[in-house]
């Protein structure tokens, strides 16, 4: 990185050191780590055993029809870092290299093979090309789900050590004020978001909170037949970025993600058990931000 790039960066990381704060303080590999601390070590164990066997040749992990996707790698590489699994991140690293060079990846996967790379410790020019590409995006394409390119685009900036982007994508959150009918998930989103933007969040997070079943577990929709994994691992996940006290709805939601563990994974929800990498990404989630 040149001398005037290395300056930008600075001056931009000055601007944005309380949402740096925020997504350091509670990171995904560290919510992902205090999941241990809540799973019996059999329990780890199978975990284990799973993702290895869910890591393909290509380095690349299955998606539900047994074929290797950078959406779910994402996924699987975040729990093996949690899980120590390091002999799978060679060719981790091959499969997102390779994924990259194709340059064909949409907005969400150029996010993943950014924040890959990035975790993976890949080459300067890689790198370089990303924050390129990423910041091309943030500044000029305008999203019809914002709420959620606006967290991975956080993401990716943070993981980037790039932070020029960020005011942007800032300004971006601060137009999002209609979020009556958005599913949980976005919402959830949109919480990370306005967090990282330094906007009050109270409204979101009673929002949010308005989904909780008292049964266990987040709804996508209010009318949704069951709480499903991904909205009550993404809720969590917010409302411990907000440090909202979980204390009263920690049992059942622990009761509720502990009833879709199925033998080293984790189903999305109790119509649909079987297990895959994405729920059982979403699994150790929840439970990491229900251990805080």
């Amino acid at each position: 990185m040149k001398l005037w790039e290395k300056l930008s960066v600075t001056f931009y990381r000055l601007q944005i050191l309380n949402t740096l704060k925020i997504l350091e303080d509670k990171s995904l590999e560290k919510v992902l780590k205090r999941s241990l601390e809540v799973l019996e070590p059999a329990a780890l164990v199978k975990i284990k055993t799973y993702i290895i066997h869910s890591c393909t040749p290509s380095g690349g992990f299955a998606d539900k029809s047994g074929r290797p996707d950078l959406y779910y790698t994402f996924f699987g590489y975040f729990i093996a870092e949690a899980l120590d699994i390091n002999s799978l991140f060679p060719a981790i690293d091959r499969y997102n290299e390779l994924a990259i060079r194709l340059d064909n990846l949409d907005e969400i996967h150029l996010h993943c093979a950014a924040i890959l790379a990035s975790r993976l410790h890949s080459d300067r020019k890689t790198l370089k090309q990303l924050r390129k590409r990423i910041l091309k995006i943030a500044v000029t394409q305008p999203s019809i789900h914002l709420e959620y390119s606006a967290y991975l685009r956080f993401l990716s900036a943070y993981y980037l050590r790039d932070f020029r982007f960020i005011p942007k994508i800032q300004r971006q959150v601060e137009t999002l004020k209609k979020y009556d009918l958005l599913p949980a998930p976005s919402v959830a989103a949109l919480l990370v978001a306005t967090l990282c933007s330094g906007k009050p969040a109270d409204e979101l997070i009673s929002k949010l909170l308005s989904f909780y079943q008292e049964e266990g577990g987040f709804k996508a929709l209010y009318e949704s037949p069951e709480p499903d994994l991904l909205s009550t691992a993404v809720s969590l996940y917010a409302l411990n970025l907000a440090g909202y006290d979980m204390r009263i709805i920690r049992p059942s939601c622990l009761e509720f993600v502990e009833s879709l563990y199925i033998e080293g994974g984790f189903g999305g929800n109790r119509l649909d058990p079987d297990p895959d990498i994405e729920f059982t990404f979403y699994g150790l989630l929840a439970l990491g931000s229900l251990a805080y």
